[in-house]
């Protein structure tokens, strides 16, 4: 210890004062305490001022913190007091924000309650200036601005008071009424100056027309002058049309302006019918070209019309109106144009004034580029429509009485039943004219002008079926389907009844049955094929009758009898013909025309084989034939002279060379059928014995033997045999 304290302060020395004595004069113990000794002298010494200092720097550092603490307390004492004050304060301020809230509240309530108030007031206090202003004497009020800014103040007060949320006001149900009335009195005002100006207008044109100061065709120059002025007006009626009592003063407008433009369209129209129906006129006695003329004009008229009427009004109501209107302005055309049309009776000039209308006038709905609702553009088609049903109307009355007249009571010639020379002389024609290069049948482009060709078709036809196809092509397309499917369906069955007829009045004038069966077949499938090219629905609807046929049998032998009014005589009156009977027919003039060439084939059919097979009808015929040393010598003798005569009569008709053969075969058919019956017949169920076994021939051997004898196959064609037998069974079936 005492070596550290020696060796620390040994250096404290150093850097202080020096040591009295160094270790290295230390020698004894004496020595080293007196240096020990001087040593802690100096230490001392040395300590004790610092000590102080530090001592005194202690108890300042102590005595500032002691009145740090001191002003701390201080400090926290005045914050308390601040905290307190703060506390009060934030309290009060807080009862006044309370206050200040509630205070906005309810003056925002007031404001609110205030502002609500002068606005429900403010339709009442509305209707005293509008009537001030309705009150103004004329009409001249409704072009000026404060009409219209009027018109928007009626138009919220009303909806205000028609509000169902606003009943409860008490005043409500008492200036609703009023507000409707002034309403009311400012479209009438509307209408009374509409009015009067299109009369204005309207007089002025008049007067200058009768001084020839202003022509027919500058009136409407000076009409859409004032155009614009009017459609803005009268806009403010047709908006407000929710209301009924406003439609009918819409309605005074189109009545207005339709009258003020009748009384000056309709003379130039009636000036214009008189001179095209004059009998100077070149339209006078042709119903077609006075229509063209007549409906050109009218239409012009119409165009011009249109586009002046939506140049005053432009709501959609108006297009009943426009056209109710356009319909009177065409009323001489139709006073005109319908006597003309019901007078007239050539057939071909109401067809040429049906294709007319229906093509240049009617509105094609199909079209795409055409919009079926475009407002803008006119349907003069609407207009002429009752022309074109009257027209229709007309083709159709003189269609039937050309069935009645020309095909169901036709009286033939005896050039008429001159068959087959008209057939011949026909192929002769048709051949002789052929290098002139007319529409052929077979050429596709001109199929549909080639089929009703009455010089090059028609010639050798009967003169009803050309009568026919002639009436079908005429009116074809130009009256509804349904009355075309069913006039067609008169004129068919009318047609096949005078073909009918026709075949009985040849039988009796040929005394030829062959005649008469290829003729009926000839003119029958000439039907059928001229009808493939009508679109005709063969869906008939049934035809009721009431048949009093049994009533007036009963009355008569009550009445003859003397029993008419007995007891017994009404009983048996009400028992058996109290009542008509009513008949239900279904006429289908396919079927019917299909049945009756079915039945002419057949005819036809059995008509050759019978000559063909005279010698093995029979019983007795059978038996002689089959002791004969050839039983197939009689059919064989009859074939080869028959063949040739079927082939020319079928080619004297038939001009289609495969139907001819196909006729040919099915008379073979019936032929090859009836041998091989009387084949089995004798010698296979009779069990007869031939003569001479070598010449008989069964029925396949007949069958190629008469093949060869009618040659079927070189004249039909390449087909292979499975196709001719086909064929040929579908013929003796009764179908070509």
């Amino acid at each position: 210890m005492y070596d550290l304290k020696a060796a620390r302060w040994g250096r404290g020395k150093a850097r202080g004062k020096k040591a009295t004595l160094n270790l290295g004069d230390i020698h004894d113990e004496l020595d080293f305490a007196d240096w020990y000794g001087d040593f802690e002298d100096q230490l001392e010494e040395s300590n004790v001022d610092e000590y102080r200092l530090f001592a005194e720097t202690l108890d300042s550092h102590l005595n500032t913190c002691h009145n740090l603490i001191s002003s701390t307390d201080q400090a926290l004492k005045i914050l308390e007091d601040l905290k307190s004050s703060f506390t009060t304060v934030e309290s009060q301020t807080s009862t006044f924000q309370e206050s200040c809230s509630s205070l906005l509240s309810k003056q925002i309530h007031l404001q609110s309650l205030a502002d609500s108030v002068a606005t429900n007031l403010q339709p009442f206090t509305e209707l005293e200036p509008i009537t001030r202003q309705l009150a103004r004497p004329g009409s001249d009020f409704v072009k000026s601005p404060t009409f219209r800014e009027m018109l928007v103040r009626l138009d919220h007060c009303l909806e205000w008071m028609n509000d169902p949320a606003h009943r409860e006001f008490k005043e409500v149900e008492t200036y609703a009424p009023k507000f409707r009335q002034c309403m009311t009195r400012s479209m009438t005002l509307i209408r009374n100056y509409f009015v009067q100006s299109i009369r204005e207008v309207s007089d002025e044109i008049i007067e200058k027309v009768k001084k020839k100061q202003m022509n027919d065709t500058s009136q409407y120059a000076k009409f859409r002058i004032h155009a614009p002025a009017l459609r803005d007006i009268v806009y403010e009626i047709e908006k407000r049309c929710g209301h009924e009592e406003y439609i009918s003063l819409l309605n005074e407008c189109y009545s207005s302006f339709a009258s003020v433009r009748q009384r000056m369209i309709l003379p130039l129209i009636h000036k214009r019918m008189q001179e095209l129906s004059s009998p100077g006129s070149a339209t006078s006695k042709d119903l077609v070209a006075f229509a063209r003329s007549a409906i050109s004009f009218t239409r012009s008229i119409c165009l011009d019309e249109f586009e002046l009427f939506y140049a005053y009004f432009s709501a959609e109501r108006g297009d009943t109106e426009v056209y109710n209107f356009l319909e009177t302005i065409c009323e001489p055309l139709y006073d005109y144009i319908r006597p003309k049309i019901i007078h007239e009776t050539n057939l071909i000039k109401l067809c040429e004034l049906c294709t007319l209308l229906q093509t240049r006038y009617m509105r094609d709905l199909e079209d795409p580029e055409i919009d079926p609702f475009d407002r803008s553009q006119l349907d003069f088609g609407q207009l002429i429509q009752s022309t074109l049903q009257d027209t229709q109307t007309r083709i159709v009355f003189r269609a039937q009485a050309i069935v009645r007249d020309e095909i169901e009571y036709f009286n033939p010639k005896p050039e008429d039943l001159d068959y087959p020379n008209k057939c011949v002389r026909s192929r002769r024609k048709s051949e002789a004219t052929r290098p002139n290069a007319l529409p052929s049948k077979e050429d596709p482009e001109n199929a549909e002008g080639a089929a009703f060709d009455t010089e090059t078709m028609f010639t050798g036809w009967y003169p009803t079926l050309r009568k026919c196809i002639w009436l079908l092509s005429k009116i074809y397309r130009l009256v509804n389907e349904s009355v075309f499917d069913d006039l067609a369906h008169t004129i068919v069955h009318a047609t096949t009844a005078s073909l009918l007829a026709a075949s009985q009045a040849l039988l009796k004038a040929r005394s030829n049955p062959a005649d008469s069966h290829i003729f009926l077949i000839r003119h029958l499938l000439l039907l059928k094929e001229q009808l493939v090219a009508f679109d005709i629905e063969f869906a008939h609807q049934p035809d009721v009758n009431i048949d009093f046929s049994t009533m007036t049998s009963t009355f008569s032998s009550l009445r003859i009898r003397g029993s008419l009014f007995s007891p017994t005589g009404i009983f048996e009156l009400v028992k058996t013909a109290a009542m008509p009977k009513v008949i239900t027919s279904m006429l289908d003039a396919k079927t019917e025309l299909d049945t009756h060439l079915r039945a002419a084939i057949a005819q036809f059919v059995d008509h050759w084989r019978n000559r063909m097979t005279e010698g093995i009808k029979g019983a007795s015929n059978r038996l002689a034939a089959a002791d004969s040393p050839d039983p197939a010598a009689r059919v064989k003798t009859a074939v080869e002279r028959e063949t040739p005569l079927l082939r020319k009569k079928v080619g004297e008709y038939v001009d289609d060379r495969r139907t001819g053969e196909t006729l040919v075969a099915a008379v073979m058919e019936a032929v090859i059928a009836a041998y091989k019956e009387y084949y089995e017949d004798v010698f296979i169920s009779q069990g007869k014995q031939p003569r001479n076994p070598a010449l008989v021939l069964d029925g396949q051997a007949f069958a190629r033997w008469a093949e060869n004898v009618f040659d079927i196959g070189e004249a039909i064609g390449d087909e292979d045999q499975d196709d001719r037998r086909s064929s040929r069974s579908v013929s003796r079936a009764g179908s070509v």
